[in-house]
C-alpha cells in the first residue's frame, strides 16, 4: 500500500505541476500530448491503432486524445486510398509550425525532470515493468501458493477442434488484426490446427484444466522444415520454432502462455538445437515483452509480410 500510494502522489505531483506550467504558458496543449507529435514528427502518419501500440495507450484513450488535438487543430486526418477503412492521423500545418516551439519547451521540461527523476530510477522502474509483465502478482502468488490450475501436454485428436475454436477466437479478438474476411485461408488454418502434427516434428502442445478444459495451446516445430510461415525461416539449421500460441482470455494471468513458451523452449533442447524461431505482430505486444524477458532478440532477416500484415521475426540463442 505505501509503494503504491507513493508512486500514485508522485505522479499526480509530477502532473499537477506540468498543467499548471503549461497554463501559465497558454500554451494551449496537454502534458501528454508531446508524445504524439514527437511520433507523427518521426514517422509522418500513422492510424489511431499504430498510435496506441506504439506508446502503449489503450486505443479508447487514443481516440480520446488524438480527439483533443484535432479539435485544437494540431491534426488531420486522411484515408487510406488503398483501403478506405482506414484512416491516418498527421500533424496540421498548425501542428508542424507550433512544434519548435513546443520541442523548445518540452527539452527545458525535461532538463528540469532529470534534476529528480534520474536514469537509474527509470531503468528500475522499466525492469519493475517488465518483471509485472512477464508474470503478474496472480501468477506468481498461484504459483507459491495455489494448487496447479493446468498441465501442459500433448494435445489429443479428441481436443484438435476445441483448440481450433480457441485459435481462431483469439486472433479474431486481436484489436487491428485481420479479421477471418480479410485472410480466409489463415483462419481456415488456424481452425484446423490439428492437421500440422501428420507432419515430422511438429507437436501441438496443450493447457489443460483439472476439468479437461483447453486453456491455451500452441504448435512446436521440432523441424523448422514444416514451420509453415513465410521468409526464410526453412532454411534456418539446427532450430526449432514454435507458432500460433493462443491463451484463452478467461484464463490469462495464470502464466499460460509463459509455459507454453518455456516448453517449447525444453523441447528444442532435449533435441540439441541451438536457436528457437518464433514471429509476431505488432498487435501482440504483450506477448513481445514476455518473449524478450525470456532471451528473444529480434532478429529483422526474419522479417516477412502475410499479405498486408507486417509479421516480425525472433530468435532465442540456446547455445
Amino acid at each position: 500500500m505505501g509503494f503504491t500510494a507513493r508512486i500514485k502522489r508522485l505522479n499526480e505531483k509530477i502532473v499537477a505541476s506540468t498543467l499548471e506550467h503549461y497554463s501559465n504558458l497558454n500554451l494551449g496543449i496537454e502534458p501528454n500530448w508531446h508524445v504524439i507529435f514527437l511520433l507523427l514528427k518521426e514517422k509522418g502518419k500513422l492510424t489511431v491503432t499504430e498510435i496506441a501500440n506504439t506508446l502503449g495507450f489503450s486505443h479508447p484513450a487514443m481516440i480520446k486524445i488524438t480527439k483533443k488535438m484535432n479539435a485544437q487543430g494540431y491534426l488531420e486526418s486522411l484515408k487510406d486510398p488503398n483501403d478506405g477503412r482506414k484512416t491516418f492521423i498527421l500533424l496540421s500545418k498548425k501542428g508542424k509550425e507550433a512544434l519548435p516551439a513546443f520541442e523548445k519547451e518540452w527539452s527545458r521540461i525535461q532538463d528540469v525532470l532529470r534534476e529528480f527523476v534520474c536514469d537509474s530510477f527509470l531503468e528500475s522502474l522499466k525492469q519493475l515493468e517488465q518483471d509485472f509483465e512477464a508474470l503478474g502478482f496472480k501468477e506468481r502468488y498461484q504459483k507459491r501458493f495455489g494448487p496447479k490450475p493446468y498441465t501442459i501436454r500433448n494435445a489429443k485428436p479428441s481436443d484438435f477442434k476445441a483448440i481450433g475454436k480457441l485459435m481462431v477466437d483469439v486472433y479474431s479478438g486481436l484489436e487491428g488484426f485481420p479479421k477471418a474476411d480479410e485472410q480466409p485461408q489463415y483462419y481456415k488454418t488456424l481452425a484446423n490446427i490439428g492437421d500440422f502434427t501428420r507432419k515430422p516434428g511438429v507437436e501441438l502442445l496443450a493447457a489443460i484444466s483439472p476439468e479437461d478444459e483447453i486453456l491455451g495451446a500452441v504448435l512446436y516445430f521440432g523441424d523448422i522444415q514444416h514451420y509453415g510461415a513465410g521468409g526464410t525461416v526453412t532454411q534456418e539449421k539446427n532450430a526449432s520454432g514454435f507458432r500460433l500460441l493462443a491463451v484463452d482470455p478467461s484464463a490469462r494471468g495464470l502464466g499460460i502462455g509463459r509455459a507454453l513458451t518455456v516448453a517449447c523452449i525444453e523441447k528444442a533442447r532435449g533435441k540439441n538445437h541451438g536457436q528457437v524461431i518464433i514471429h509476431s505482430t505488432a498487435y501482440m505486444k504483450v506477448a513481445w515483452k514476455m518473449y524478450e524477458k525470456l532471451g528473444f532478440e529480434r532478429s529483422e532477416d526474419l522479417d516477412f509480410k502475410q499479405e498486408d500484415l507486417q509479421v516480425y521475426g525472433f530468435r532465442l540463442q540456446l547455445e
